[in-house]
């Protein structure tokens, strides 16, 4: 795979002790061209395990989210456990930019590897942590997962409906949400270190995280409406008319805040069904307006799109400049001709998993380029050209420490 144009944060290195909180995050320094380098206990992570798996040739089965989450980065093995293990992390942390990591809270001040400890030798450094619960305060020490952070943040809350019991969210959501704010905020402190040579740690909450992301369903509704979202199905709390709806073969996805949207989507009803009432003037203006007529009105929305196929209504939705889309299966995504003419997907070769489609650039930049710079390393794949090659460690001494189980 060439390399390329330099990326966005090409000069960087970034160190990550990160599990599924935060591996997303170094994915998104990595793919930029920061030299990500993923430290993970002698044997590999648990991650790697995660299913669904894919066994391709000869080689060993390979998790296919861990392929996706560590490309462009890479891999060494170390165990901080070991005295010898924290003094090559401290090595490796005087060289670099910015430290990730998900260990619980005072687990590195336990070892000495902590954010004051660190910056003693190296003062430009960022440490952002990302935790369950954050660093401080009463729930610091609980025990956290995905699913615990999505009810605890009121993602669940709003999920579903009503009268059902609590629905997850599909996949990891909760830390997909939380390594893109610890990359943004890791960016801005990088930012400042740069301007002020002085670092800074970055303490995030998936919790909170997950609380604030959406002004729909999240905390913003409370503090700018003094309105606590209820579960509403497959629609929006604060958008009226919104949800997925069944075409002839299909469903789709409709959602319309804006009164001009909601006057575009009465008429295209009108003009298809004939109904007069959808047209009267006590629906119009902002969601909050048809809020008391939700029910109601979804019965002439659905009357409408069941005259269509997907594509028609998508079709004529976008013509209107409403918002529809398509409620599509991994397989229709895949096949997505919009995302074919825009060269979202990338081939990426993996030495043992083979030639995979991979989802691609999450953003575009013109000058500097997203890009998978590599793929997803094998376990210990960088141990000699980081820690010989680039600390100086002899071969001697790396064998030795491998023997001894430190890397």
């Amino acid at each position: 795979m060439s390399i390329g144009p330099p990326g966005a944060l090409t000069g960087r290195r970034v160190l990550e002790l990160a599990d599924e909180k935060g591996a997303y995050c170094g994915k998104l320094l990595a793919d930029l061209g920061a030299d990500v380098i993923k430290l993970e206990r002698p044997g590999g992570d648990r991650s790697r395990r995660t299913p669904p798996r894919i066994r391709t040739g000869s080689g060993p089965e390979e998790s296919l989210s861990f392929l996706y989450m560590n490309t462009s980065k890479r891999g060494v093995t170390l165990d901080l456990q070991r005295e010898e293990g924290r003094a090559l992390f401290e090595k490796l942390a005087s060289g670099a930019d910015l430290v990730v990591e998900t260990l619980a809270p005072g687990t590195l001040e336990g070892l000495g590897l902590g954010y004051q400890s660190l910056r003693q030798s190296n003062a430009r450094l960022v440490v952002t942590s990302i935790t369950g619960f954050g660093q401080t305060g009463p729930h610091r020490d609980f025990l956290s997962s995905d699913l615990v952070a999505s009810a605890q943040g009121g993602a669940m809350h709003v999920t579903g409906e009503e009268e059902d019991p609590p629905v997850r969210l599909a996949g990891g959501q909760a830390h997909i949400a939380a390594s893109s704010v610890a990359a943004v905020s890791s960016l801005a402190a990088l930012l400042a270190s740069s301007r002020r040579g002085e670092g800074q740690h970055v303490d995030i909450s998936v919790q909170e995280v997950v609380a604030s992301v959406s002004h729909i369903c999240g905390v913003g509704k409370w503090l700018d409406d003094g309105i606590v979202p209820k579960r509403q199905g497959t629609g929006l709390f604060a958008s009226v008319p919104s949800g997925a709806y069944p075409c002839r073969d299909g469903s789709v996805y409709l959602m319309v805040n804006r009164p001009a949207h909601w006057k575009a989507l009465a008429e295209w009803v009108h003009e298809v069904t004939g109904t007069q009432e959808i047209l009267d003037a006590m629906f119009e203006g902002p969601s909050s307006n048809r809020l008391p007529y939700r029910e109601f009105l979804d019965l002439f929305i659905l009357d409408l799109m069941s005259r269509l196929s997907v594509e028609e209504a998508y079709r004529e939705g976008q013509r209107r400049h409403i918002a529809v889309t398509p409620v599509q299966t991994a397989a229709t995504v895949a096949a997505d001709p919009h995302l074919a003419a825009r060269g979202f997907f990338q081939e990426v070769d993996h030495p043992t998993s083979g030639r995979l489609t991979y989802p691609g650039a999450p953003y575009r930049h013109s000058e500097t380029p997203w890009r998978i710079y590599r793929p997803a390393p094998a376990v210990g794949q960088h141990n000699r050209e980081v820690y010989c090659d680039e600390l100086g460690i002899s071969d001697a001494t790396l064998r030795a420490l491998g023997t001894g189980g430190v890397v």
